[in-house]
Formats: C-alpha cells, sequence, structure tokens
C-alpha cells in the first residue's frame, strides 16, 4: 500500500527538510529531490508506519547493507 500524502507530510515537518540521515537541508541541496523511504524494507518485515520512515536525499538501498 502507498504511504499517505499525510504520512508523508508529517515525516517531512518532523525531519524539518532535513536528511535524517546526514543532516543536509533540502536548501543546501535544490537540485536534488528528497524522499520519504522506509528504515526498514518491507523484505524485512518493516512496516508503513510513521516511525519506520525517514527523510533522505539518497536511497540508502542504493548504497547497500
Amino acid at each position: 500500500m502507498p504511504i499517505s500524502a499525510a504520512v508523508r507530510r508529517l515525516v517531512r515537518q518532523r525531519a524539518d527538510n532535513r536528511c535524517e540521515y546526514c543532516g543536509l537541508s533540502q536548501d543546501d541541496l535544490p537540485l536534488v529531490t528528497f524522499h520519504v523511504e522506509h528504515v526498514i524494507s518491507h523484505q524485512h518485515d518493516g512496516s508503513d508506519d510513521e516511525s519506520n520512515l525517514c527523510l533522505s536525499w539518497t536511497s540508502r538501498s542504493e548504497l547497500g547493507p
């Protein structure tokens, strides 16, 4: 099930529009798209609960384990 727009807004507000991994602000990276992603993926039994979601400017899944 897709993450709702309301939950995405909550995650962005909680993160203060900063990457929750490195702390960079979206203002610091104007050409980069920030997105909401799972901390623990569905593949590893992660949920869509906002406590398992974070704001990031790069997909950590692209970086590997």
